[in-house]
């Protein structure tokens, strides 16, 4: 009964999602009269490339840092992948030179937080622009739709009725717990984000970590540029514009602390269900785009402000009178 209690009490948040998940389930069906197990699984592609961007943005935001150019990533790498479709190149070739290109990006993001020592919001602000800049150039304004069928097989193919790209995001889910939770990158992640200076002292080689984790995110966006062009069949400059808030709320809603050092992938991956059962509902019945974006912002807002007001209210009541 003890070890249930302590379960209990250290996946709380986790907890908490799934009970939400629960709701927001029976709050779909009631409200769209259609919900079905092959539905559900088909729904689940919405949020397959926002959640490769999320597991990759989790491990920043565990640093105490932050990368809002992940989007613009996903369109250097469609156009990338574009090309080199149009030039004939088999794709497991193509692909590793994306993955290359994607890390690349993502390390560029990591030497400039680390080594010049500037603010990770400010230069992922800036990427974000230069790299959709450079999808433009590589890519030109019409963008691309024809492409060799492999390329196209893995965001458009089902393994059963689940389809491929959500059996790639559990996939790539295990793989990212299993470094968090089993490896010296993830204690030293945790340890970064908890006190880069302690971190530092204590020998832990903190720019090289934060480096690997911009690039670790850069190539989560490579595979997210692989099932973009499978479901929706075109690669263009702008693909994912706007994205990025959906990317953001989930790895928060998920229970990352903005500030480093707390959150998991259970967390991230529930957070990623709630919001896609969420956002498959407003679908079904018609909720507009506007509107959906307005309870996104809600939601990242909420996750940040009520975790934090809840604290101080501890803290508040355990001072001494």
């Amino acid at each position: 009964m003890s070890q249930v209690r302590e379960l209990v009490r250290r996946r709380a948040y986790e907890l908490l999602l799934v009970v939400l998940i629960a709701a927001a389930l029976v709050w779909s069906a009631n409200v769209t009269s259609y919900l079905s197990v092959p539905q559900l699984f088909d729904s689940t592609r919405s949020f397959v490339v926002p959640g490769l961007l999320a597991l990759g943005l989790l491990v920043v935001v565990l640093q105490g840092e932050i990368d809002i150019s992940l989007a613009s990533t996903i369109g250097v790498g469609t156009v990338v992948l574009a090309r080199l479709s149009a030039a004939g190149l088999a794709l497991p070739l193509a692909f590793i030179v994306v993955l290359a290109v994607c890390a690349l990006l993502g390390a560029i993001n990591g030497v400039l937080v680390t080594v010049a020592g500037l603010p990770s919001l400010a230069v992922t602000l800036g990427t974000m622009g230069a790299y959709r800049g450079l999808a433009y150039l590589i890519g030109g304004d019409t963008g691309y739709s024809a492409f060799d069928p492999t390329y196209s097989s893995l965001g458009s193919q089902y393994a059963g009725i689940a389809p491929a790209s959500l059996v790639l995001f559990l996939i790539v889910a295990v793989i990212v717990a299993f470094l968090l939770q089993r490896t010296v990158f993830g204690r030293q992640t945790y340890a970064v984000g908890s006190n880069p200076i302690a971190s530092r002292v204590g020998g832990v080689p903190v720019n090289g970590v934060k480096i690997a984790a911009f690039t670790l995110a850069g190539l989560t966006a490579a595979l997210a540029a692989l099932v973009w062009i499978g479901q929706y069949g075109s690669a263009r400059a702008d693909n994912a514009d706007g994205s990025i808030l959906f990317v953001v709320t989930a790895v928060v809603l998920g229970g990352a602390d903005i500030a480093g050092g707390r959150g998991t992938v259970l967390g991230t991956v529930l957070s990623l269900f709630l919001l896609g059962t969420l956002t498959n509902g407003m679908n079904l019945i018609n909720v507009g785009g506007p509107t959906q974006t307005l309870v996104l912002g809600i939601l990242l807002v909420a996750s940040i402000g009520i975790p934090r007001a809840a604290r101080l209210l501890l803290q508040r009541r355990a001072r001494p009178a």
